[in-house]
């Protein structure tokens, strides 16, 4: 007896078969794709300005063009004066590590020497202290991890030159190769894949292009107070505040907790003046900022955000965190479609 399937399944199982060929095989070449990658993020991240120059009557080789051209000269522009400021900015936090560590460690001293005068039980006293050190060890490791962190992220950019040039080859053919690609589906999959994509594109577009801009705007806005308060490295303060700002709820004060540690190492007043600017940036890129940018939120209860983020953020670090509420999201749609779909069905067969 032989099994017999279906006629319309078959195209079904010769897609899934493509599929799982094609994973495999990214999956052996996994080490050469991060170009690919990041170039495939900025050419998305860049079509809707390229179409809008488009609109008027001027081809999309051109628009590429004109594109590339503001971009190189922003790039330009950074590295001319941006860049070597981050550089004098990373070697003084380098060379300033040890002082910081020094004062930590003072600091955990005279709590030490402070409590230890009071009448506390041993059984206490020695689990305050292994704590004290556990904590004076993880904040000397974690101001090293920062630096080694910052540094190691502008020592990979050199590795990204060839990405522009498959960005460029990607915004070429964006719609060619979206046609290609719903091209090899079955006919009758077309039109809901182009729905589903649809909304994980608008998803998409809400969370990586507005908070993006949002992080650009506070991450300046983070800068620019911080060295009006004449604190160190305001520079880099204001980067770190920016790509928290990505993260959400929890954003704003995994920004805002480096300016304040390192201004309460100053004095007291300058932590007290470093919280006051953090608190308005924050006021204002949630009261008027977001609200003008991204809109309303990605379809998602609070609770749930607060979830996946703790849940990210446990199992991948802070990249689970900055991806936690997207992939979130997109899963939401999808898992409501087929849902929607499979109701649906029963439904007809009843």
């Amino acid at each position: 007896m032989q099994l017999q399937l279906p006629g319309n399944w078959l195209p079904k199982i010769i897609v899934l078969v493509l599929i799982i060929f094609l994973l495999y095989v990214l999956y052996l070449v996994r080490a050469i794709l991060p170009p690919f990658f990041i170039a495939l993020v900025i050419a998305y991240l860049l079509n809707p300005l390229v179409e809008r120059i488009e609109q008027f009557k001027i081809s999309r080789v051109t628009a590429i063009f004109i594109v590339y051209l503001t971009l190189t000269a922003f790039v330009v522009l950074l590295v001319v004066y941006g860049v070597p400021k981050i550089i004098r900015e990373l070697d003084r936090f380098a060379d300033t590590i040890p002082i910081y560590t020094r004062q930590v460690q003072d600091f955990v001293r005279d709590v030490h020497r402070d409590y230890s005068k009071t009448n506390i039980p041993e059984s206490i006293r020695q689990v305050t202290d292994e704590t004290i050190r556990e904590a004076e060890q993880l904040l000397i490791a974690t101001v090293r991890d920062i630096a080694d962190a910052i540094i190691g992220l502008f020592s990979q950019l050199l590795s990204l030159i060839i990405a522009p040039v498959l960005t460029f080859y990607m915004l070429k053919d964006w719609e060619q190769v979206g046609a290609y690609i719903f091209g090899l589906l079955p006919a009758n999959w077309r039109q809901e894949t182009a729905y589903l994509a649809g909304q994980v594109d608008r998803v998409l577009t809400k969370f990586i292009r507005g908070h993006l801009i949002v992080a650009v705007i506070v991450g300046t806005l983070t800068a620019l107070g911080l060295a009006v308060l004449n604190m160190k490295f305001a520079l880099l303060l204001g980067i770190v505040a920016g790509i928290a700002d990505v993260i959400p709820y929890f954003g704003p004060i995994i920004g805002a907790v480096p300016a304040i540690a390192l201004a309460l190492l100053e004095s007291k007043y300058k932590a007290l003046y470093v919280t006051g600017v953090m608190f308005l940036v924050q006021q204002l890129e949630s009261n008027i900022i977001s609200p003008k940018i991204l809109g309303d939120s990605v379809g998602l209860h609070p609770l749930v955000i607060v979830f996946v983020l703790l849940a990210g953020g446990h199992l991948f670090g802070v990249v689970g965190m900055l991806l936690a509420v997207p992939v979130t999201a997109i899963a939401r749609i999808l898992i409501s479609y087929f849902f929607n779909r499979w109701f649906w069905q029963l439904e007809q067969q009843d």
